[in-house]
Order: structure tokens, then C-alpha cells, then sequence
């Protein structure tokens, strides 16, 4: 009955009685060490994929001098979602400053760090959730000294070891979503240390509440957008583990109605909005490779595939890219389709039923399910990321840590019950270990994806991009460039560097081997015309268009074929105006390589027919008549830019009187 009295006290009094080496200060900084290990061999790792656009190639992210404009320049440099994530792109902006540069290490740093924060605030919320969890009928049984402490420490190294929530950390743009979810934590901490005092001190239990719930939110989705489904979050947290503690009649009316202000009308508004608005939702497929009718019966099996990951891990199937996950197209095209879909909902039924019953359990599946709910269901995103787990596996991760400290026979050992949870952690922290090697270095992690993922066309047109351009080794690109092809012969980017690898002497052979045609200039052209045009495409452009303009010798003989796919790109029905404002510039500079002059006026023509409001299509003009020898035209043109509010602009100005000097050159060489 004592020990009893004494969990369900004050939530630090535990701490309090034991040994110094046990408190949390201490407990934390084992933790972060063990943190900082088992992510050591991915410090100096690369920056990938995403990291390319978002951070190395964003001329607005590096902060040179530590001012009011530089700063404000850098925290609205990213343009991933309506709000900018603002604080993660200012975090990049001054690891720039700091680091001198886009030095890797000190970004993955950073990130471990704020990993190791959250387990921070996973230890603390776990202390806090004892006097619910202790209330469980395989807790009150435990013949563990300080069983709080060791539910709080073996449930915040299994979250934090882990090795699928690796993603979230050591890849570099991801910190959108780790510090999200340290804006969301801190939340739901400061919301459960006013719930706990709301019995005897219901002023201080609603401000903290509000201010938990207020500020958790608004700081987490100036992160990343999803951190709305913070009351979500905590009303599923409040359905089921706090539902434990003993309230007054008052107490609960008072929580109801906290949710029916922060949780019931904002679900009620964004149901109305949706409803006038449908195409919120469905006008984003419109750009993508799934319907939405395929998304919404892939993401169960793509949830099962998440929990199988969660509950044993093996780094060689998860990765960077799951473009290998098959769609379902109808509930039997895949016959885990149908299953999937039943289990997900018993497990819903279960966890509402069971509730009180078995509350660990509840929070473990309404947790998990709350944070996929927007990422995984019916919203136009890509299909599968593992980053999407980072705070929604904490929910099955603290169910095994319950299970493994409490459902095991009581008959057992406390050491030897202490033990196996230290092999779990040990095991989980060895998988990041491992897995982090992979993220050693850009050949390792491409490699291994390659290796781990033969059917991703992502995973293969990577290390076909390795090959050729670390390793110049063009016929080992050839080879993984064609299987990225094969694999999806939609995507424009695969294609494009397919045709760039190609030797000219394969185009004989075109007409007997099929696979040939995918690099056909005229089926890349088809591809951009009618389907839409992705990251992948424009990557491959890019490389593209870069080697043509450095002279190489191979890619200047597929300067044509670049040139027609830039032209389908400006004449693609319905395409973006930033991709084809794109293609003018680059189109415009390949015809002056090439020594076009007159396609590079119908190019500039095009331009200002288009946008005839942007100097640049007239400097274009201008640079055009040059090449065509029209010196008086082109300096017309000039001038009236010059007199213009244009002729104003540093750059614009810059480059008039460049061209004028190149106009004055060729005068004196005639005379």
C-alpha cells in the first residue's frame, strides 16, 4: 500500500529518494553519449538528395555576416510548404555562418543534437506518465526498486536508438522533422505537467495546458506543417493513458470543454473547408504518379510496413527511397490490400474498446495511427518516407518497453528481466551503428541503396549518377541508368540521363532492342509533354544542360536533344510557369553555344511574348542581335532598358553595360 502511496505522488519524488546517479540530469547525458556513438560513423556523411535544393544549391540560405537582412533572408529561403519552415531555415543559415561553409559535420551535429534533446523530453514525458502507467494491473505487480526510472530510461533509449528514425537525423533536411517534433514534445510535456496539477491548482493546470497545446503547435509548424496534429496528439494521449488518473466530476468537465475549444471546432472548420473546397485535396494529384483512389488502399499496407519496421528493424530493407513499394490499385490487386485495411480498423475498434482495459495499448495504436494521419492518408504527398515516423513510432516503441518491464513473468529475475532490455537497447543501438556506416559517405549509402533496393528506379538512377559522375565511368552509368528506365519509364528524369549516356552508335540498333527506344530523343519529348514534370527531371535537365555549356565532347553531340526537351517543357500544356521561364534561360544559352543566333532570338521572342514584363527576355534579345550582328538594334534595345526603372536594377545594369562593351568591341575590330 506505501509503495503504492508513493507512485501515485509527486511526479519527481521518486527521483528524489534515489541514488544521484539516477537522476535524470545524469540518466540524459548517458543517453546522448550513447547517442553521439551510435551515430558517430555518419558525422562527416554527405549531403543528399533533398539537401541539394533545399540547403547546398539555395543561394539564400548562407548567412555571411551575422545581420538584420541576411538573417531574414535565410529564415524565408525555403519554400517547402506555406508557412517556409522558417526556424529549421534559419537553423541552416547559421550553421553556414558558424561553420564557415557547407561543411557536413557540423549540420549532422546539430541534428544529432536536437536527437538528443528529444529524448530528453521523451524522458521527461515518461516520468510524467507514470502515475497513469503505474495504475496498470502488470505494473502494480513489478518487483523493480524504481520501476518509473526504468520505464522512463528503457523507453527513451529504444526511441532513441533506433535505427528507422535514423533518416530523421543524419539526413540533413529532415531537420524540419526533428524539430518539429522537439517543438511538439516540449508541448506535450508542459500540457501533461498541467494536467497532473489540474485537480488542486486548476488556474496553473489550464495555463500550462493552453500555453503547452498554443505554443507547441505554433512553433511546430513553423518547423514543418504537420506539427498541427499537435491537440490530435494529445487528445489521443488524454483518450487513453491520462484517462488513469483518479479526476473530480469538475476536472473532467473542464478537460472536454479544453477539447472542444483547441481540438473539436479546428477538426470542425478544416472538415467545412474542406467540403466547400474539395480540390484543396484532390487537385494535387494531378502532379503525381498515383491516383487518389491507389493512395488511399497503398497507405494501410504502407502502415503495416512502418509497424513491421518498428517492431523488428533491418536496415537492409528500410532506405532512403521506397519507389519499390507496389501501388494497389484495387483492394485485390495486391492481396495484402483487403488484410491490411481490416487490421488497421480492428486495431482502431481494439484500441477504443480496450481503452481502459488496456490504456498502454490504446495510446500505443492511437498514437501511432494520430501521426500518420495526415503524412499516410488521403493528402496528394509521396507514397512512403521513413522520416514520417520519427515521433508517431514512439507510441509502439514505449508498448514494447512496457511489455518487456512488466508483462514478462513476474517470476523472472529483476536483473535478469534488466538485462534482456539492455539487450534490446544494445541491439537497436548496434543497428543505428551499422546503419549509420552506410551513411558514411555518398558511394557507401547509394551502394547500399542500390544493393539493398534492385527494383527502386530511384535507388538505381542514383548510383548510375555516381558512377558517371564521380567514377566517370559511363558504361557502368549506362547500365543502372537503364534499369531506372525500365523500372519507370514515365519518369522524364530517368530517360534524360539514359539518352545522355548512350552511345551514338547504339541508335542503329534501335529498332531491334526495345529497351533502346526509352532513350530516344522523340520519347522523351512525348514523356515531357503529357506527363508531369518531377525533382527527377529537373535534376537530370540540369546535369544535363551543364555538361552541354562545359564543352564536354560527348554531351555537346546531344545538344539538340537537350534543346527539344527544354522546347517541350516551354510548350507543355499546362506546365508550370517557373519550369518554363527555366527552360527559355537554358534553351537561350545552349543556341549561343551552339552559335544559333537566330533560334536564340525565337527563344528571347518566345520570352517576352510570354513574360513581356522581365528585362531579362530583352537582354536576352539584345545579346541575340549581337550574335546576328544587328549592333544597332541590339544597342536600341539597350538603351531603352537602361532608361527604364530595369536599367536601375545592380544586375540588370551590370549586364547592359557588358553588352554594350561587347557591341564597342566588334565596332573597333571593323574599323
Amino acid at each position: 500500500m506505501n509503495l503504492l502511496k508513493i507512485k501515485l505522488a509527486d511526479p519527481l519524488i521518486l527521483l528524489k529518494m534515489t541514488n544521484p546517479l539516477a537522476s535524470p540530469l545524469v540518466l540524459w547525458s548517458i543517453c546522448c553519449l550513447v547517442i553521439f556513438i551510435a551515430y558517430a560513423p555518419g558525422w562527416n556523411g554527405p549531403f543528399v538528395f533533398d539537401d541539394q535544393l533545399n540547403i547546398l544549391e539555395n543561394p539564400n540560405v548562407p548567412i555571411h555576416d551575422l545581420n538584420e537582412q541576411n538573417i531574414i533572408r535565410s529564415t524565408l529561403s525555403n519554400e517547402s510548404g506555406p508557412l517556409k519552415r522558417i526556424i529549421p531555415a534559419l537553423s541552416f543559415g547559421l550553421n553556414y555562418y558558424f561553420a564557415d561553409g557547407f561543411k557536413s559535420i557540423h549540420f549532422k551535429l546539430f541534428n544529432i543534437a536536437i536527437h538528443c534533446i528529444n529524448s530528453g523530453l521523451v524522458f521527461w514525458l515518461l516520468t510524467l506518465l507514470w502515475p497513469s502507467v503505474c495504475h496498470t494491473s502488470w505494473a502494480q505487480q513489478s518487483r523493480l526498486s524504481n520501476p518509473r526510472v526504468a520505464f522512463a530510461i528503457s523507453g527513451t533509449l529504444i526511441w532513441a536508438l533506433h535505427a528507422f528514425l535514423l533518416t530523421s537525423v543524419l539526413y540533413v533536411v529532415q531537420r524540419m522533422t526533428s524539430m518539429a517534433s522537439m517543438f511538439m514534445l516540449m508541448g506535450t510535456c508542459l500540457y501533461v505537467v498541467g494536467r497532473l496539477s489540474l485537480e488542486k491548482q486548476p488556474a496553473q493546470g489550464l495555463s500550462l495546458m493552453c500555453l503547452g497545446l498554443i505554443a507547441g503547435t505554433v512553433l511546430g509548424v513553423a518547423c514543418k506543417e504537420n506539427a498541427a496534429l499537435l491537440p490530435v496528439y494529445i487528445g489521443a494521449l488524454e483518450f487513453t493513458l491520462l484517462t488513469q488518473l483518479h479526476s473530480s466530476q469538475q476536472t473532467i468537465k473542464k478537460v472536454r470543454w479544453f477539447f472542444i475549444i483547441f481540438l473539436g471546432l479546428p477538426i470542425l472548420a478544416g472538415l467545412l473547408y474542406w467540403f466547400q473546397h474539395p480540390s484543396f485535396i484532390t487537385g494535387g494529384y494531378g502532379g503525381r504518379p498515383f491516383t487518389f483512389y491507389e493512395r488511399v488502399l497503398t497507405e494501410p499496407r504502407v502502415l503495416w510496413f512502418y509497424l513491421s519496421m518498428i517492431i523488428v528493424p533491418d536496415i537492409q530493407t528500410m532506405g532512403l527511397f521506397h519507389d519499390d513499394f507496389k501501388l494497389s490499385s484495387d483492394l485485390f490487386s495486391i492481396w495484402t490490400t483487403l488484410p491490411s485495411i481490416i487490421g488497421i480498423i480492428i486495431l482502431l475498434i481494439l484500441s477504443i474498446a480496450w481503452r481502459k482495459r488496456f490504456p498502454v495499448f490504446a495510446f500505443a495504436v492511437l498514437w501511432f495511427l494520430v501521426g500518420h494521419s495526415l503524412e499516410s492518408s488521403v493528402f496528394p504527398l509521396e507514397i512512403i518516407h521513413e522520416h514520417r515516423n520519427y515521433l508517431p513510432a514512439l507510441g509502439p516503441l514505449l508498448a514494447i518497453s512496457y511489455l518487456l518491464l512488466f508483462a514478462l513473468p513476474s517470476k523472472i529475475p529483476n536483473g535478469l528481466r534488466i538485462c534482456m532490455i539492455f539487450l534490446v537497447i544494445f541491439c537497436l543501438g548496434f543497428g543505428t551503428f551499422q546503419r549509420a556506416h552506410y551513411w558514411s559517405s555518398e558511394s557507401t549509402l547509394i551502394e547500399s541503396l542500390a544493393v539493398n533496393h534492385p527494383d527502386s528506379p530511384s535507388s538505381q538512377y542514383l548510383r548510375g549518377e555516381i558512377l558517371r559522375k564521380r567514377e566517370k565511368n559511363f558504361e557502368g552509368a549506362y547500365a543502372y541508368y537503364l534499369r531506372a528506365a525500365e523500372l519507370s519509364p514515365e519518369e522524364a528524369g530517368f530517360l534524360i540521363s539514359l539518352s545522355m549516356v548512350t552511345p551514338d552508335s547504339f541508335t542503329q540498333l534501335e529498332t531491334q532492342l526495345d529497351s533502346l527506344q526509352l532513350a530516344r530523343s522523340d520519347y522523351i519529348v512525348n514523356i515531357i509533354h503529357q506527363k508531369p514534370m518531377g525533382a527527377w527531371g529537373i535534376r537530370a535537365l540540369d546535369v544535363a544542360i551543364k555538361c552541354v555549356m562545359s564543352g564536354n565532347e560527348r554531351c555537346l553531340s546531344k545538344a539538340n536533344d537537350v534543346a527539344s526537351w527544354l522546347q517541350a517543357l516551354i510548350d507543355k500544356p499546362k506546365g508550370k510557369s517557373a519550369h518554363r521561364y527555366y527552360s527559355l534561360v537554358h534553351l537561350f544559352a545552349i543556341r549561343m553555344k551552339q552559335n544559333r543566333f537566330a533560334d536564340a532570338l525565337a527563344t528571347a521572342n518566345t520570352g517576352i511574348k510570354l513574360n513581356p514584363n522581365n528585362p531579362r527576355f530583352v537582354l536576352m534579345q539584345a545579346h541575340a542581335l549581337i550574335g546576328l550582328n544587328r549592333l544597332d538594334e541590339s544597342e536600341k534595345l539597350l538603351d531603352n532598358i537602361q532608361r527604364s526603372s530595369a536599367g536601375r536594377v545592380p544586375k540588370y545594369a551590370q549586364r547592359i553595360i557588358q553588352l554594350k562593351q561587347t557591341i564597342g568591341l566588334i565596332r573597333n575590330k571593323k574599323t
